[in-house]
């Protein structure tokens, strides 16, 4: 059932070319002014980060639960704030955050028709925490310069 389902779940899933990926800039200039630059994480942020989780969602490959992460927010705050500031400054993505894992979610018909289940992918909680601090600010920059 396994490979009947990586099978299926391989078509859905798309394979990115990485090779014609251009080198980003660590700034960006309007008018001759640096817009946006290094950006820093700080811990009022990644609470309401923490504040957000929601418990009744799964963990990913990290195996970090939500319903954890909410019950010690106040111990892993700070700790949290300085691991969100060394990936943006190192570039570096802990390999944990880049796994998922894949759960067949039945939509129908016939069970054992592996074209009847969709792939659910399960990622990690602080890396989706991290995405949406960084969304947050990108948006915030965009509507500042009128994009």
């Amino acid at each position: 059932m396994c490979e009947l389902l990586n099978q299926a779940f391989g078509v859905v899933c798309t394979k990115e070319d990485l090779s014609d990926i251009s080198e980003a800039t660590r700034e960006y200039n309007v008018n001759g002014r640096v817009m946006l630059c290094d950006i820093n994480i700080d811990g009022m942020r990644v609470m309401q980060v923490l504040d957000t989780l929601r418990e009744d969602k799964a963990a990913g490959a990290d195996e970090l639960v939500p319903r954890f992460l909410s019950k010690i927010k106040y111990q892993l705050a700070r700790q949290l704030t300085m691991l969100f500031n060394n990936i943006m400054k190192s570039g570096q993505v802990p390999a944990h955050w880049k796994e998922a894992n894949v759960i067949p979610v039945f939509k129908g018909r016939c069970r054992n028709v592996a074209t009847n289940y969709r792939p659910v992918s399960l990622t990690s909680q602080l890396s989706k925490g991290l995405k949406r601090l960084l969304e947050t600010r990108l948006l915030n920059f965009l509507r500042l310069i009128n994009l």
